[in-house]
């Protein structure tokens, strides 16, 4: 018998999803910022400063110590002779726990929502650059300053990018990933079954979109979504010297189930 009982619904979910976009953004904007170029009064290159290029402004004045950003690489194209900045930004995002009610899945997703599953429905912000045909020269022999050759710059530098948006659509599970200790502890953490991104032709771009953006769930969003619910209750009930673990030998433990996301723990006291 479990000495602790906890749940959450898809509502509450999205009502904190929301709350996180004003107050930790960098959980929904992933950026490989440009540059510019710094130069002295003669024209000659002196440095390089960040410049975070988004598509949709991000909410201003997060809590200190808590970016806006959450840097990603810049991506290569080939004969282009530098890297190309990159902005992803997630728009708007709604968490549906079976049985679905409030996200209608694409028949590519064989909905209905089986059970235990979850379905993510966002709209992805896509923003990448014009690539000047200056870009396109031979490296060696193109300089963006008369002493700067375009090779030795970390990413081109642009001042706006070309934005695109895709609705997306996701259906996941969850699973329980040890942690290591002592005390050993566990994580509730979600996992992607299946993606679809809608109206994106031709079918092999829209698999090579899916196939970056699924790369990109797993390993960069999901884990930053972590929903670390043994703690949650034990936190809330203010008890102290207390490791929680998700009791054993339940069918589902954790649960999606009736609109719910359910665990069952055992407590054990220092």
């Amino acid at each position: 018998m479990a000495d602790l009982y906890a749940a959450i619904t898809d509502d509450a979910v999205n009502r904190i999803i929301n709350f996180l976009h004003a107050r930790a953004p960098y959980l929904f904007n992933y950026v490989a910022p440009t540059v510019k170029l710094q130069l002295d009064d003669r024209g000659r290159f002196i440095g390089f400063v960040d410049n975070w290029l988004t598509c949709s402004p991000i909410a201003p004045n997060p809590p200190p110590g808590v970016p806006s950003y959450r840097r990603i690489k810049p991506f290569e194209l080939p004969g282009i002779a530098v890297k190309m900045p990159l902005s992803v930004q997630l728009i708007d995002v709604n968490i549906d726990f079976h049985p679905s009610d409030a996200v209608t899945l694409p028949p590519e997703l064989t909905p209905p929502l089986a059970a235990q599953r979850f379905a993510i429905q966002t709209i992805v912000q896509v923003g990448v650059p014009c690539v000047p045909e200056a870009a396109v020269t031979l490296p060696t022999q193109l300089f963006l300053t008369h002493d700067m050759p375009m090779l030795q710059l970390p990413v081109l530098p642009v001042d706006s990018l070309v934005c695109f948006l895709v609705q997306v659509f996701a259906v996941g599970h969850l699973i329980v990933v040890p942690q290591p200790g002592p005390p050993p502890k566990q994580e509730i953490k979600l996992a992607v079954d299946g993606l679809e991104i809608v109206d994106i032709a031709p079918s092999g771009l829209e698999q090579a979109v899916e196939c970056y953006l699924v790369a990109m769930l797993k390993g960069v969003v999901l884990p930053s979504l972590v929903l670390a619910l043994q703690t949650v209750p034990i936190n809330t009930l203010g008890i102290t010297s207390v490791t929680p673990t998700l009791t054993p030998g339940l069918p589902n433990n954790p649960a999606v189930e009736q609109n719910e996301l359910r665990v069952w723990l055992d407590l054990a006291f220092a």
